[in-house]
């Protein structure tokens, strides 16, 4: 599809990002063989389950939360370049304020994580959440953020309070890791439109544990792209196993030399603000 086509939107009637020059895709015209049930959008069980299992202030209001979402949906909608992203999937999300500067990767490990895999084993007892690591990885003081992401607003603004949001987590589905980030220099709203990250994704788990539960579809390996490793041979994401859920810090490289473009994998738009 092109931007004639889209009405001028850079993203198609599904909501994928439509590719330019440059870009490296799986395919132009996504096939969508990989999907993500449309979420149910309940914001008082989602505020719950992220106040139980990862510290937002209890003092938030679900009419808080709804508000703050409906806002941003507005401003994103009534710019003519992402008009179509919320014909995609988009998962309302709460994640809690952090008013200190930590280590990422000690973050993810000792916080992030046990709070998805606290959420997820909540609604599914009988599934497994786990993090794999390959090879001799770590995370502890090996993860920045990407310069090309914009996740650095992000990570400034839950400085002052919680954020409220949506993710997209099918917005550059089929896209490869560089071509995710290089893309983001062609969007507007450049102070809370950014390439989703750890912590924002996480949170969209958090209040949604089933989002990658399909028992009838494959649904994609969801990219935490505005996050570099060290070790640039290395991706971070989520991704289903069967029906139960894993982060993995893994290899992106096909050979010493080419990095992978995947049909599964899936890069993230997330746009948010500040809750109270």
């Amino acid at each position: 599809m092109s931007l004639n086509q889209s009405n001028g939107s850079l993203f198609d009637s599904s909501g994928r990002r439509i590719p330019f020059n440059g870009m490296r895709v799986f395919n132009q015209t996504s096939l969508a063989y990989y999907k993500i049930n449309k979420p149910s959008y309940n914001y008082e069980e989602i505020l719950s389950s992220s106040k139980r299992f990862s510290d937002v202030d209890n003092k938030i209001s679900v009419e808080s939360f709804m508000s703050v979402c409906s806002g941003l949906k507005k401003q994103v909608m009534n710019e003519p370049l992402l008009k179509n992203l919320f014909d995609g999937i988009h998962v309302p999300f709460i994640a809690p304020r952090q008013e200190e500067d930590v280590d990422l990767g000690s973050e993810l490990e000792k916080i992030t994580l046990p709070s998805v895999a606290s959420s997820f084993k909540a609604s599914f007892p009988d599934l497994h959440c786990k993090a794999t690591l390959q090879g001799s990885s770590r995370l502890k003081g090996e993860l920045t953020i990407d310069q090309e992401s914009r996740y650095e607003s992000f990570i400034e603004a839950r400085k002052k309070s919680a954020l409220a949001g949506w993710y997209f987590p099918q917005a550059l589905q089929e896209y490869d890791i560089d071509s995710q980030r290089a893309q983001m220099s062609t969007l507007p709203l450049d102070e809370n439109l950014v390439l989703s990250g750890s912590l924002d994704t996480a949170a969209a788990l958090v209040g949604s544990p089933d989002l990658l539960v399909n028992v009838n579809d494959y649904p994609p390996v969801l990219c935490l792209s505005a996050i570099k490793h060290s070790d640039e041979r290395l991706m971070l994401c989520f991704k289903a196993y069967g029906q139960h859920l894993e982060f993995w810090c893994m290899s992106q490289m096909l050979t010493p030399g080419q990095k992978q473009v995947s049909e599964q994998w899936s890069g993230g738009l997330t746009v948010f603000a500040n809750i109270e």
